[in-house]
Order: C-alpha cells, then sequence, then structure tokens
C-alpha cells in the first residue's frame, strides 16, 4: 500500500511540474517606456504572475516582439500567462491600451469578462469602484466573453459585472478629460 501512495505522489508532482513547464516557451516582459515618476524603469524585466501597479505616471510595457500594453495611472494589471502560446493579462483597476500584431491572441480577463484581441489594439478601463468594464475597440474587433454570450464587438460597450451581468453600446470620446493625456501618450490619438 506504501508503495502505492509513493507512486501516486511522485505521478502528481510529475504531472504538476510538467503543467508549470508546459508553455510553449514565457516571453519576456520589458519595461519600454516610463512617463513621470514610476516605480520601474525603462529596460527592467518583470515576471509571470507579477502585478504591475502605476500610482501616478503612464507605463509601457512589450511582451515578445509584438504586443503593446500601455498602462495608465492608478491601474493594476496582472501578468497571469505570459507565454508563446498563450497571453493572459488580468485588469484588475485603471485604464489599458492593448496593441498587438502576435500571431498568438491576447487574453485580457476581468471579474466578469474575457476579451480576445489578435493582430488588433483596443483599450480597456476597468472601474473596479463601480463594478463596471469598457471594451474599446481601437483597430478592428473584440471577441468578448460575458457569461455564457459571446460576442464579436467593433463598437465600445460597457459591461456591468455585477449579477446579473449586462452591457450596452457606449459613446466614448478619447479626447475627454484626463484619459486624454494618456490616449495621447499611447499613440491613440493623432493630429487630423
Amino acid at each position: 500500500m506504501r508503495i502505492l501512495t509513493v507512486v501516486l505522489f511522485l505521478s502528481v508532482m510529475g504531472l504538476l511540474v510538467l503543467q508549470r513547464f508546459s508553455g510553449t516557451g514565457e516571453l519576456i516582459v520589458t519595461v519600454s517606456s516610463v512617463d513621470e515618476e514610476s516605480n520601474y524603469h525603462t529596460g527592467e524585466e518583470l515576471q509571470r504572475g507579477e502585478i504591475v501597479s502605476t500610482p501616478s505616471g503612464f507605463l509601457k510595457l512589450t511582451i515578445g516582439e509584438d504586443t503593446h500594453v500601455y498602462l495608465a495611472a492608478q491601474t493594476e494589471l496582472e501578468l497571469h500567462r505570459i507565454f508563446e502560446d498563450e497571453m493572459i493579462l488580468k485588469l484588475k483597476k485603471g485604464r489599458i491600451v492593448v496593441s498587438t500584431e502576435s500571431e498568438t491572441p491576447v487574453r485580457i480577463k476581468t471579474n466578469a469578462t474575457e476579451s480576445l484581441l489578435h493582430k488588433s489594439s483596443a483599450s480597456f478601463v476597468n472601474y473596479n469602484f463601480l463594478q463596471t468594464v469598457h471594451v474599446i475597440p481601437l483597430d478592428g474587433s473584440v471577441q468578448l466573453t460575458i457569461g455564457d454570450e459571446y460576442l464579436l464587438t467593433p463598437v465600445p460597450l460597457s459591461i456591468h459585472e455585477t449579477d446579473p451581468v449586462t452591457y450596452e453600446t457606449l459613446e466614448v470620446n478619447l479626447q475627454a478629460g484626463d484619459a486624454k493625456t494618456f490616449y495621447e501618450w499611447a499613440g491613440v490619438l493623432t493630429d487630423e
């Protein structure tokens, strides 16, 4: 009986170790740019699982070679899974812009939503204190999962994340208020 227990234990531990390293290769996450005062510095490498926090100022991350994530002030983003075959970011609060040309889609998760970007760009705003998320496609569409519902949206949506989860289209002016400075810095707004 003890031998069976030891074999079972070693098998489970082996599977856990295999699962831990099952990604096709972990991508390097680098701080590409820092605006104003920050806890981070340009060139710094971040680790998978790390929560990136911007109390003030803006931050640009580069994941691999083809994915860029811009964080506004007052933002928390978890680098959940960062592999060549799977990229998952968890937006805990705040505002980000994600731009990707990677073959691997980028998943952005919040409490009740999961958005998928493939060779496109979008902005995501998690108003955690309001339990509301804004999904704003900038280039292309966003594949969105809300509970059991799947959407492909080319238009901005506001999603209220408390039960029952609801959503509606959203009128967006990226040039209004404090967000304008962030979107200019992220290169979303251009002089016309």
